[in-house]
């Protein structure tokens, strides 16, 4: 329990810093928040941007067609008073009368908000401080000129910290815990966007090249084995570890600059790709337009740097690291 006599700002950081779940810092920021002034109602919701979806953390007083509109395109998208906040650049907070004319009289108000009983609220929309929108805070009143000033003004200056508590996109970061920090990684959805992750930089093969973007999402819908898989992309005289994780709405891209094990070269990893996946020489050759004859050549080096004897053993150590291109995307020219 904070004390009572510590502004609501400093209040709302500390639960939120203090709890150890979204969940959790959620419950607090609106008990936080509901002790201090009369509400009938209060929300928070987070904004997933790999699944499009808003997800409620924590609510007291709302019913739930409410909550639905509170996260359809009927409010995010067309309520008057949301559109203003949108529209500002570090969120921030607004309240029914900080909306220019009547927002009693707006549709949000007159076909939901009223019925429902209320006649005043506020809504926060929640931008860390890197800009990302990770959700948004709702207050709804029984009283006109509730929320006060002095709370819309304790919610604006504690917007980034209460982002933390709705960003979707930061527990991506125990999925990360064993990659070292300067590694690159982002998740490819599966209507092709590309989300960044909190403090990591965006592999720069999803910026240059669509066509991978296109080869995940193929990877994430084809009902792939596993939910992990390392690949191998060639780039530069080094070449890339692709390392995909399947997350819910999407899939994981980690990008580790390495050049393939064993010795391998660009074309060995692309012909052990065929290999891995069942090919004979001859399907191979074909596929490659090249001869049976070299095919069969580079098979035999690739075997030898691999230390093993059957097409099946190279095939399990191209799966286990990786030692294979990412289906449907080019191999070396």
């Amino acid at each position: 329990m904070h004390d009572a006599r510590l502004p609501l700002a400093l209040r709302i950081a500390s639960a939120v810093i203090e709890s150890t779940s979204p969940r959790s810092a959620a419950t607090a920021l609106l008990e936080q928040i509901c002790d201090h002034t009369p509400v009938l109602a209060a929300s928070v919701m987070s904004f997933n941007p790999i699944t499009g979806q808003h997800t409620v953390l924590s609510s007291t007083g709302y019913r739930l067609e409410v909550l639905d509109f509170l996260r359809s395109p009927a409010f995010l998208q067309d309520d008057v008073g949301y559109q203003q906040l949108v529209r500002r650049p570090d969120g921030g907070a607004l309240g029914w009368r900080d909306v220019p004319g009547d927002y009693g009289q707006s549709p949000s108000a007159v076909r939901v908000f009223r019925p429902a009983g209320y006649s005043g609220g506020a809504t926060a929309r929640l931008l860390t401080t890197d800009g990302r929108y990770t959700g948004d805070l709702h207050l709804s009143c029984d009283d006109p000129d509730r929320p006060t000033l002095d709370v819309l003004q304790a919610l604006r200056s504690v917007v980034s910290v209460m982002a933390v508590t709705t960003d979707a996109t930061r527990r991506l970061s125990d999925v990360l815990s064993y990659v070292d920090a300067e590694v690159s990684a982002a998740v490819v959805t599966a209507w092709a966007g590309i989300v960044p992750i909190p403090g990591r930089a965006v592999p720069a093969l999803l910026h240059d090249r669509s066509d991978v973007v296109l080869c995940v999402m193929a990877w994430r819908t084809r009902g792939q084995p596993t939910s992990r898989a390392l690949f191998y992309m060639p780039r530069g005289t080094a070449g890339l570890q692709i390392e995909l994780i399947a997350v819910p709405g999407g899939s994981l891209v980690i990008e580790h600059p390495a050049p393939p094990s064993y010795g391998l070269t660009a074309r060995e990893v692309e012909i052990l790709t065929f290999v891995s996946d069942g090919m004979l020489n001859v399907s191979i050759a074909r596929r490659l337009e090249i001869s049976e004859r070299t095919v069969a050549h580079h098979v035999e080096h690739l075997l030898g740097k691999l230390g093993v004897r059957s097409r099946t053993a190279a095939a399990r150590i191209a799966i286990e690291y990786g030692l294979r291109l990412l289906p449907g995307c080019p191999g070396p020219t």
